[in-house]
């Protein structure tokens, strides 16, 4: 894969990261309003995390869109690379490295939701309904 759409998908991968840490942020600040059990700010928390959230499907919605004008082999591997697999060349290290990082980060941001979502509604939260 060419150095130049290794770099595309790194500067793509990073903003996703950014993304993420905001989602994450405002994750963290919601379980804290649960634990606090201030409706108004959970409310408010809830409404303020749905723009991350949206943005980080626009990325995701870019990313697939990215690997669709890439030649096959290529857009295959890239397929690869941003689901975590290992990198097999040198040039793939950066990318390898960043979605592992995102991939942390989102664990921490489920893990977090998954919290709440059972704080808040029990054996009726989605973490139960759909195991």
């Amino acid at each position: 894969m060419d150095g130049h759409v290794l770099q595309e998908l790194v500067l793509k991968t990073r903003h996703l990261y950014i993304k993420l840490t905001e989602f994450e942020n405002l994750t963290t600040q919601l379980a804290q309003a649960v634990d606090r059990r201030d409706e108004v700010s959970v409310q408010m928390l809830l409404n303020m995390r749905g723009e991350p959230a949206h943005q980080l499907q626009e990325l995701h919605e870019q990313l697939k869109e990215r690997l669709l004008e890439l030649p096959e082999d290529d857009a295959i591997r890239a397929k690869e690379l941003l689901d975590g697999s290992p990198q097999k060349e040198p040039e793939e290290a950066m990318l390898c490295s960043q979605v592992a990082q995102n991939q942390r980060l989102l664990a921490r941001c489920l893990e977090i939701d998954k919290r709440i979502s059972m704080s808040v509604d029990g054996k009726r939260s989605f973490y139960t309904k759909y195991r």
